[in-house]
């Protein structure tokens, strides 16, 4: 069934989502259509599969590099934020996403597999990020994880495959990075500073003497 399952990923990310068919998916993998369709009776069946197929991977695949860069400075995150953004205009990933994004527009179950793959990876940032930026708050943090969403999936839209550009993928990443980093570190001064107004608040409060019961 796997061998089945990377035919289908093979067949979307060359042929794309128009030209998907079992067919084309049980030649790919060589095997029979009536072998396929034991396992996978419809194309919609074998796209589901494959959708929540990817997804997993993807997921495990983005938290196991940010485990293995052991995300404890902004130095490392810096590293972490060039490794999405440069996957997101590889051939695999960019090929791959723009059928899965078109893919998302005609069926359900595509669109919210899609969608919750991006909360989870939005997710896996604020939890990173946290670990860094201790005083940003958890909501904070995920609204620049969709920053950094819209960065990625900008580059596959802009800077995935051929063609010549005014400006190169190289010249602009950096420039994003930054984007991020100042935007934590901004949001981060803000919090401390929010937290010294309010302890210094407190401290200004007049403390209520609590009054004897007459005995």
């Amino acid at each position: 069934m796997q061998k089945m399952l990377e035919a289908a990923e093979s067949v979307l990310r060359r042929d794309g989502y128009h030209a998907f068919s079992t067919r084309r998916v049980a030649a790919q993998c060589g095997v029979s259509l009536g072998h396929l369709t034991y396992y996978f009776p419809a194309k919609n069946d074998l796209l589901q599969a494959l959708i929540a197929a990817v997804m997993t991977r993807y997921t495990e695949r983005i938290a196991r590099t940010a485990a293995a860069a052991e995300t404890r400075s902004a130095q490392d995150l810096r590293a972490l934020l060039d490794w999405l953004l440069r996957d997101a205009v590889t051939n695999e990933t960019s090929a791959l996403f723009r059928e899965l994004w078109v893919l998302a527009k005609h069926d359900a179950f595509a669109a919210r597999e899609v969608l919750a793959f991006y909360e989870r990876l939005f997710e896996s940032f604020a939890v990173t990020a946290a670990r860094i930026y201790p005083t940003i708050g958890a909501q904070q943090l995920r609204q620049v994880g969709h920053l950094i969403g819209m960065l990625t999936e900008g580059g596959t839209v802009l800077f995935a495959g051929r063609g010549e550009r005014s400006v190169s993928f190289d010249d602009v990443r950096p420039m994003a990075i930054d984007l991020i980093m100042q935007r934590l570190e901004s949001t981060a001064r803000q919090a401390v500073r929010e937290g010294r107004a309010t302890d210094a608040a407190q401290q200004r409060r007049p403390k209520t003497r609590r009054k004897s019961r007459p005995s």
